[in-house]
Protein backbone atom coordinates (compact mmCIF):
# COMPACT_ATOMS: atom_id res chain seq x y z
CA UNK A 1 0.00 0.00 0.00
CA UNK A 2 1.19 3.54 -0.69
CA UNK A 3 2.43 5.26 2.55
CA UNK A 4 0.04 8.25 2.21
CA UNK A 5 -2.93 5.92 1.68
CA UNK A 6 -1.93 3.78 4.67
CA UNK A 7 -1.86 6.85 6.93
CA UNK A 8 -5.31 7.92 5.69
CA UNK A 9 -6.74 4.43 6.31
CA UNK A 10 -5.31 4.38 9.86
CA UNK A 11 -6.68 7.85 10.61
CA UNK A 12 -10.10 6.96 9.20
CA UNK A 13 -10.21 3.74 11.23
CA UNK A 14 -9.29 5.68 14.37
CA UNK A 15 -11.98 8.26 13.68
CA UNK A 16 -14.60 5.55 13.16
CA UNK A 17 -13.61 3.75 16.35
CA UNK A 18 -13.81 7.01 18.29
CA UNK A 19 -17.26 7.75 16.86
CA UNK A 20 -18.45 4.27 17.80
CA UNK A 21 -17.10 4.33 21.35
CA UNK A 22 -19.48 3.07 24.00
CA UNK A 23 -19.16 6.09 26.31
CA UNK A 24 -22.52 7.72 26.93
CA UNK A 25 -22.12 11.39 26.14
CA UNK A 26 -24.46 14.04 27.53
CA UNK A 27 -26.95 15.49 25.09
CA UNK A 28 -26.41 19.02 23.86
CA UNK A 29 -28.44 22.01 24.95
CA UNK A 30 -30.71 21.53 21.92
CA UNK A 31 -32.56 18.76 23.76
CA UNK A 32 -36.06 20.00 24.54
CA UNK A 33 -37.00 19.25 28.11
CA UNK A 34 -40.56 18.20 27.30
CA UNK A 35 -42.29 15.12 28.60
CA UNK A 36 -45.21 13.91 26.46
CA UNK A 37 -48.39 13.10 28.38
CA UNK A 38 -48.81 9.81 26.49
CA UNK A 39 -45.54 8.49 27.99
CA UNK A 40 -46.77 8.35 31.62
CA UNK A 41 -47.59 4.83 32.79
CA UNK A 42 -45.99 1.40 32.66
CA UNK A 43 -44.39 -0.10 29.56
CA UNK A 44 -43.21 -3.70 29.21
CA UNK A 45 -41.14 -5.48 26.62
CA UNK A 46 -38.11 -7.52 25.69
CA UNK A 47 -34.53 -6.52 24.98
CA UNK A 48 -31.92 -8.41 22.94
CA UNK A 49 -28.21 -7.74 23.28
CA UNK A 50 -26.58 -6.82 19.97
CA UNK A 51 -22.95 -7.29 19.09
CA UNK A 52 -22.75 -10.30 21.41
CA UNK A 53 -20.14 -12.94 20.81
CA UNK A 54 -21.39 -16.53 20.94
CA UNK A 55 -24.14 -15.84 23.51
CA UNK A 56 -26.84 -13.23 23.03
CA UNK A 57 -28.36 -11.82 26.21
CA UNK A 58 -32.12 -11.46 26.34
CA UNK A 59 -34.23 -9.94 29.08
CA UNK A 60 -37.64 -8.68 30.08
CA UNK A 61 -37.94 -5.00 30.92
CA UNK A 62 -40.58 -2.93 32.69
CA UNK A 63 -40.31 0.87 32.67
CA UNK A 64 -42.67 3.09 34.65
CA UNK A 65 -42.81 6.79 33.69
CA UNK A 66 -44.09 9.55 35.95
CA UNK A 67 -45.81 12.62 34.46
CA UNK A 68 -42.69 14.73 35.15
CA UNK A 69 -40.54 12.50 32.87
CA UNK A 70 -38.75 10.55 35.60
CA UNK A 71 -38.65 6.79 35.16
CA UNK A 72 -37.77 3.56 36.98
CA UNK A 73 -36.93 0.32 35.20
CA UNK A 74 -36.64 -3.31 36.21
CA UNK A 75 -34.77 -5.69 33.91
CA UNK A 76 -34.92 -9.45 34.41
CA UNK A 77 -32.37 -11.71 32.73
CA UNK A 78 -32.83 -15.27 33.93
CA UNK A 79 -32.93 -15.02 37.73
CA UNK A 80 -30.93 -11.75 37.83
CA UNK A 81 -32.87 -8.52 38.40
CA UNK A 82 -31.42 -5.09 37.58
CA UNK A 83 -32.81 -1.71 38.57
CA UNK A 84 -32.25 1.67 36.95
CA UNK A 85 -33.82 5.12 37.05
CA UNK A 86 -33.48 8.55 35.54
CA UNK A 87 -35.28 11.19 33.50
CA UNK A 88 -36.69 11.30 29.98
CA UNK A 89 -37.50 13.92 27.36
CA UNK A 90 -38.11 14.42 23.67
CA UNK A 91 -35.19 15.06 21.32
CA UNK A 92 -36.67 15.62 17.88
CA UNK A 93 -38.90 12.60 17.26
CA UNK A 94 -37.13 10.37 19.79
CA UNK A 95 -37.73 9.73 23.47
CA UNK A 96 -34.39 9.72 25.30
CA UNK A 97 -34.01 8.21 28.76
CA UNK A 98 -30.82 9.01 30.66
CA UNK A 99 -30.16 7.39 34.00
CA UNK A 100 -28.06 5.19 36.22
CA UNK A 101 -28.20 1.56 37.22
CA UNK A 102 -28.19 0.34 40.82
CA UNK A 103 -24.36 0.02 40.70
CA UNK A 104 -24.00 3.64 39.50
CA UNK A 105 -23.14 3.03 35.84
CA UNK A 106 -24.77 5.20 33.18
CA UNK A 107 -27.58 3.94 30.97
CA UNK A 108 -29.34 5.56 28.01
CA UNK A 109 -32.38 4.50 26.03
CA UNK A 110 -33.10 6.06 22.64
CA UNK A 111 -36.62 5.16 21.54
CA UNK A 112 -39.07 5.96 18.76
CA UNK A 113 -42.80 5.82 19.22
CA UNK A 114 -45.27 4.28 16.79
CA UNK A 115 -48.93 3.40 16.75
CA UNK A 116 -49.26 -0.35 16.21
CA UNK A 117 -52.23 -2.68 15.70
CA UNK A 118 -52.40 -3.27 19.47
CA UNK A 119 -51.85 0.36 20.50
CA UNK A 120 -48.88 2.60 21.09
CA UNK A 121 -45.40 1.02 21.05
CA UNK A 122 -41.83 2.19 21.52
CA UNK A 123 -38.75 0.58 20.04
CA UNK A 124 -35.08 1.42 19.93
CA UNK A 125 -31.73 0.88 21.61
CA UNK A 126 -30.32 0.85 25.10
CA UNK A 127 -26.68 1.69 25.75
CA UNK A 128 -25.21 0.51 29.07
CA UNK A 129 -22.13 -0.98 30.69
CA UNK A 130 -22.88 -4.39 29.12
CA UNK A 131 -22.94 -2.90 25.61
CA UNK A 132 -25.99 -2.32 23.42
CA UNK A 133 -29.40 -3.95 23.17
CA UNK A 134 -32.40 -3.43 20.96
CA UNK A 135 -35.80 -3.41 22.60
CA UNK A 136 -39.49 -3.13 21.97
CA UNK A 137 -41.99 -1.88 24.56
CA UNK A 138 -45.78 -1.82 24.77
CA UNK A 139 -47.95 0.04 27.24
CA UNK A 140 -49.24 -2.27 29.96
CA UNK A 141 -51.12 0.36 32.02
Amino acid sequence: MVPGVTLRVVLLAGLLLTACSSAIEPLGSNARQTHPAWLAGTWEGTGYQVGASNVQGQGKITITFASDGTWKATTTIGSAIGMSSGTSWLVGDQVVLDGVTANGSKIRYTLKEREGALGREMWGMVEASFGHAMLSLKRSS
